[in-house]
This record gives structure tokens, C-alpha cells and sequence, in this order.
């Protein structure tokens, strides 16, 4: 049943955003359990933006599930694009919030209204994350916010850990929200921007949490809106040149000077490390394609805008951003001895010091 509210009553209008592609394998899991979810308080929309599937999905969902509104993003435009064709329409219909949630997932009932709960209690919350654990290992964490590493990388917080051993009871701040599973408010996205186009894919999520926070918002983690997720690390080697190229591009957009100065020792270090990683493991063309993605001065002009876009909107210091960063890293499949024993310990140390020089 689907009940019309209104924000004057306390009611909020929320936009369920799936991103579709070649997705008929999930439809059921995804589309099956939305259709159950509980809408006591909240006016809601569910959209499927397709990014051009040959099998069929946008028809199967017009098909099956009538309620759902179907957008054709005319071709695989990517994550952050397809993603933003629906929250622009979500924001000039005047919703209220938006619920990112990744095709391959399955969602419990509360866990709409829960997060919607979580991000009501406070008008500083920009981003809420659900609670992602594993399927079928649903006694598992997927994500329980993402990390962000003072170089630029990220991963999944708690990744497999078991979830009874995690507070399923306090709401925390996270320094970026998975885009997998996450409602935005409407009010912030207008101030910081929505998901950047150029990255196509990987950080997108990183990107806009890093934007929240500058504009003096905060991501936290709603454990008990619960969402499962049939997760799988990708293993192909395209995936590094978005994930090297991104970083950059995002520490670039939003640090000041003087912090990327700072890490800067860091940067070049870690490039001697990962081109030797990048060798031994094939995928070294993709690591010299992301570096010589910045000897294009087009691009260049595209982050120099998005960087003074950043400083009109900025409200904290970096060092206020970076005091939830990390400076381990950690593998979401295995973690070498090389990275346990000497590589983090020594970043570690060196983080010490950097966050001490960063204002």
C-alpha cells in the first residue's frame, strides 16, 4: 500500500534510486523485497535508471513491476551520470531525500524508514548508510561505512566481519557512505553538488561523502537499516585505472594546496610501490594510462573549476576532514604480511606526523 504524506504532518518524500544494467538476474531480489518495504510515514517513489541493457531489464520491470518508474539513460553512461539523472529529477520534483541502492541487493522491510529515523535526528546529517551485509552470508559485514585512506584509496569498513560483533545499536559518524546503499538529503546535495560525472566509476561515493563533510555535513552509519548485498570484489584488471585516476582526481578536487604538499612524500613513495604491484601483476598499462590521463591539460581545467568550487563551499578545515581518515590499508580479500608488518606501521608513523603539519 502506498501512502501519500505530506511534509507539513512530519511526512517526508523519498526517491528510491536503482541503477540497472543487464540486471535481470537480481530483479527479483531487488525489486521483489521494495516492493515489501515498509512506507508507514513516508511518501515513496521507487526509479530504475537503465544504462542501456541488451537483456531486457527495463522491459521486465515496466512489466512486472508497474509502480516503478523506468528512466533510459541512452547508453552506459556510468555510475555517478546514470545515478544523477534521477536525483536531478528527484530534486526539481521537490523530494525531500534520495536512497541510492546498487541492483544486486535485497533490503529489509524497516530499512527505509530507519535510515529516513537516523538522518531526522539531526539536521547536520547529509548522508546515511545502511548497514550492507553479505549475500547469502548474511551474518556477514559488507560495508559498514567506507574508509577513507589519507592517499586517496578507499575500502570497505568491517568488511566480513561478523555482525554480532558489531554495536548494531549506536548511530557513528563515517568519514563517505557507500553508494551501494544510501540515502542523501536533497537540501545538501544542492549546496555540495551531485555525484561527479567525469569519474564514471569508483570514489564517485568517496568523492560527494569528502563534499558533504566540507560543507560541514555528516555520514553516519544507520546499523539498524539493514540492506543485503550479493558482493563481488571485482577481480579484472580495467578496474585499476578508474581506481588510480579517481584518487588523484578526487585528492586533487578537494584538498587544499598545502595539505596535498604534505602528503605529497607519501603520493611518490606509494607510486614506486604500486607500479612495482602493477608489473608483477599485469595490469601496469592500466597504471600508466591513469598517469598520462593528467598530461591532457582538458581535464586540468575541469578539476582547477571543481577545485574553486570546493573552496566557495567550504565550511571546515582539512585537518577537521582528515581526523576520521585512516592510514592502513586494508585488502578487501587478504592483507599480505608485506602490508601488516612494514608497509601500514610505517604509514602509520608517518601519518603522525603529516596530521600534525595539516590546518
Amino acid at each position: 500500500m502506498h501512502y501519500r504524506m505530506d511534509r507539513e504532518n512530519g511526512h517526508f518524500k523519498v526517491t528510491v534510486i536503482v541503477l540497472t544494467y543487464n540486471s535481470s538476474k537480481y530483479l527479483d531480489g531487488c525489486f521483489g523485497t521494495l516492493e515489501r518495504m515498509d512506507r508507514v510515514g513516508l511518501d515513496v517513489e521507487v526509479v530504475a535508471v537503465d544504462n542501456g541493457s541488451s537483456d531486457g531489464t527495463p522491459d521486465e520491470i515496466r512489466r512486472r513491476w508497474p509502480a516503478v518508474k523506468v528512466m533510459d539513460s541512452g547508453g552506459n553512461i556510468g555510475f555517478a551520470a546514470g545515478n544523477n539523472l534521477a536525483m536531478r529529477r528527484a530534486m526539481d520534483a521537490g523530494r525531500d531525500f534520495v536512497f541510492l541502492l546498487n541492483h544486486d541487493t535485497e533490503v529489509e522491510p524497516g530499512f527505509l524508514r530507519e535510515a529516513v529515523r537516523v538522518m531526522e535526528s539531526d539536521p547536520k546529517i547529509g548522508s546515511v548508510q545502511s548497514l550492507l551485509l553479505l549475500h547469502p552470508e548474511r551474518d556477514l559485514v559488507n560495508s559498514a561505512g567506507n574508509a577513507i585512506h589519507f592517499l586517496g584509496f578507499s575500502y570497505c569498513m568491517d568488511y566480513r566481519k561478523r555482525a554480532t560483533d558489531i554495536d548494531r545499536e549506536t548511530t557513528r559518524d563515517i568519514p563517505s557512505a557507500s553508494g551501494a546503499a544510501v540515502l542523501y538529503r536533497v537540501d545538501a546535495l544542492r549546496r555540495t553538488g551531485l555525484l561527479d560525472d567525469s569519474l564514471f566509476m569508483y570514489h564517485e561515493d568517496l568523492d560527494l561523502g569528502w563534499r558533504l563533510r566540507l560543507c560541514g555535513y555528516r555520514n553516519v552509519l544507520a546499523p539498524k537499516s539493514v540492506v543485503y548485498h550479493k558482493y563481488e570484489f571485482s577481480r579484472s584488471i580495467a578496474k585499476y585505472y578508474y581506481m588510480e585516476r579517481n584518487r588523484y582526481i578526487v585528492l586533487l578536487k578537494n584538498m587544499r594546496l598545502w595539505t596535498f604538499v604534505v602528503i605529497a612524500p607519501g603520493l611518490v613513495i606509494t607510486e614506486a610501490v604500486l607500479m612495482a604491484a602493477a608489473f608483477r601483476g599485469g595490469w601496469w598499462r592500466k597504471k600508466f594510462g591513469a598517469l598520462a590521463y593528467f598530461l591532457d591539460p582538458r581535464p586540468w581545467r575541469r578539476i582547477l573549476k571543481e577545485r574553486g568550487s570546493v573552496e566557495k563551499m567550504r565550511q571546515v578545515s582539512d585537518r577537521e576532514i582528515v581526523r576520521l581518515f585512516t592510514p592502513v590499508i586494508r585488502d578487501q580479500e587478504s592483507t599480505s604480511l608485506f602490508a601488516h608488518f612494514v608497509a601500514n606501521p610505517l604509514m602509520e608513523a608517518t601519518w603522525r606526523l603529516m596530521r600534525f603539519l595539516i590546518v
